[in-house]
């Protein structure tokens, strides 16, 4: 089984604590990137240096990141989740339970975007959980309509069929079934 979907950051505020942390560390780098174009001789290509070091990672960042869809593989015995270069793998041996659910969330920016957000977090025998998110599309008029939209459209979601996926392929969620 193998899907891609929209990333999400885990916790709801964590894409904010990201955001400044990525432009602290982009000043620091600027700062440094200007100290290094002041101490070459001609001012043009130092000026020019000093603008090419300190936007080259914001390009190169907003190249990346920008488009980057999330994914999952899962085989007969472990599923993997990636994120531009971070990669997870968890064994469905040391995988106790599994738990899906949706969160509002609203992200701040120019203006309030509101969304939903499907989380699922695996809880392991070694104590780590591992939770991974993903942006649900969402119509917000069809949920005023009918209540149950969201139920419905959680019911068939990619990490739903995930959840079911692993739990038809390990023993110990097939005992617990029986």
């Amino acid at each position: 089984m193998k899907e891609d979907y929209n990333y999400d950051f885990p916790e709801n505020g964590d894409g904010s604590i990201f955001g400044c942390s990525i432009a602290l560390v982009w000043c620091i780098w600027f700062i440094i990137s200007m100290l290094i174009a002041t101490t070459i001789d001609d001012r043009g290509a130092g000026g020019l240096l000093g603008a090419l070091l300190a936007f080259l990672p914001l390009i190169i960042l907003l190249i990346v990141a920008g488009p980057a869809q999330a994914g999952f593989t899962a085989d007969e015995h472990t599923v993997t989740f990636r994120y531009l270069l971070k990669k997870t793998v968890i064994a469905y041996e040391n995988i106790k339970s599994i738990e899906v659910k949706a969160e509002y969330r609203e992200e701040r920016g120019k203006g309030i975007n509101k969304y939903y957000a499907e989380v699922i977090t695996f809880h392991c025998a070694d104590g780590n959980d591992y939770t991974f998110a993903g942006k649900l599309d969402t119509d917000f008029e069809e949920i005023l309509k009918d209540p149950s939209y969201l139920q419905k459209l959680t019911e068939n979601s990619k990490f739903t069929r995930l959840k079911h996926y692993i739990e038809d392929r390990t023993p110990i969620f097939n005992a617990e079934t029986i």
